[in-house]
């Protein structure tokens, strides 16, 4: 019974309006603020902590129904397993959707920035974000031979400020900074499926993945912040993390435009890039190649598992694109760079 009436409340359609007046703005900024200060005070990830827990349980369950099994028969055993499983399934579910996952039913970003009139974006629009980022992208780059600290933790420390001064640009409360945390148990995973990093929705923890390039660092945790302000679409979090790293110093704005490189690179024909590609500064080819070279350590089958698992989570919380939201940035932020 508990199972199916936490089924009932996740099905349930709120309206998108009411979600981001009463839930995103209100409730929501509230629990975060309480939550991420609080998984802030250890610097390990609690979500590891979780994925033990959890095969602990699973186990434990396990025992218990072959237990069962053996005194009441098997299908009691199935029973019981199937049963306890489910319960603790739409508890975790239940959690999930109140600490974090309405966030996914909330308005829009591209909408709040230009009302009901949808952005078209065209080769011209990706065109021309293109060529502002690579004239970014060649007065931003840090010099080769370093200098300043670029780890997660100076990166954090310079992008706290300009993320709390984009999300006022958006009209949005404060967050708590998420500390950046690396996962003992989902980093190999990480590189073999191609994930920069996460926030752990139950505990509202960003995790990050240690061996990125220091130009990607501060981008992906910007987008891993602006997932813990509760942006929750894929393409939103991007948009809000290339702005905040567009008001911070040359080498986090560096970052924002190499993201959008990046991603112009894969929504233009192979031509169109060949000419954006030859107004690049040999600095930015080399950290491209860098970033080339990283990404194939990437397992293809692991890789693709995780995608379609992905794809299915994302539709499930009802982004009808499913992954494909994150190519969708473009046009946000198109809409916010064209805002009034």
């Amino acid at each position: 019974m508990f199972a199916l009436l936490a089924l009932a409340i996740m099905a349930i359609r709120w309206p998108s309006w009411l979600i981001e007046a009463v839930y995103s703005r209100r409730i929501y900024p509230l629990m975060q603020r309480g939550m991420t200060s609080a998984s802030n005070q250890v610097s390990w990830a609690i979500g590891d902590v979780l994925l033990v827990a959890a095969a602990f349980y699973v186990m434990w369950r396990l025992v218990r129904a072959v237990t069962r099994a053996r005194e009441s028969g098997i299908m009691s055993g199935l029973w019981e397993l199937t049963r306890r499983l489910l319960r603790t399934s739409a508890l975790l579910g239940l959690i999930f959707l109140t600490v974090w996952g309405l966030n996914y039913r909330r308005v829009p970003l591209e909408t709040t920035l230009r009302g009901a009139t949808r952005v078209a974006i065209s080769a011209t629009d990706i065109r021309l974000l293109a060529d502002a980022a690579v004239v970014g992208s060649r007065v931003t780059r840090p010099p080769d031979e370093g200098g300043r600290d670029r780890s997660y933790a100076s990166v954090a420390a310079r992008l706290a400020g300009p993320f709390q001064q984009a999300l006022q640009r958006l009209g949005m409360p404060a967050v708590a900074i998420g500390r950046p945390k690396v996962s003992v148990m989902l980093t190999p995973f990480f590189t073999a499926a191609g994930v920069t990093g996460m926030v752990n929705p139950l505990v509202l923890e960003s995790i990050v993945h240690p061996d990125l390039l220091p130009f990607e660092r501060p981008m992906v945790l910007a987008h891993e912040w602006a997932h813990l302000a509760g942006f929750a679409d894929e393409a939103d979090a991007s948009a809000v993390g290339w702005l905040a790293c567009t008001l911070g110093d040359p080498d986090l704005a560096y970052s924002a435009h190499m993201f959008v490189v990046v991603e112009t690179a894969g929504a233009m024909p192979r031509s169109v890039w060949g000419d954006v590609r030859a107004q690049l500064d040999p600095g930015v080819i080399r950290d491209l190649d860098a970033l080339t070279a990283r990404l194939t350590k990437q397992q293809p089958v692991v890789r693709d598992t995780a995608f379609k698992v992905y794809d299915g989570y994302l539709r499930s919380n009802r982004v009808a694109d499913g992954v494909q939201s994150y190519s969708r940035v473009l046009r946000v932020l198109t809409a916010m760079l064209s805002r009034p």
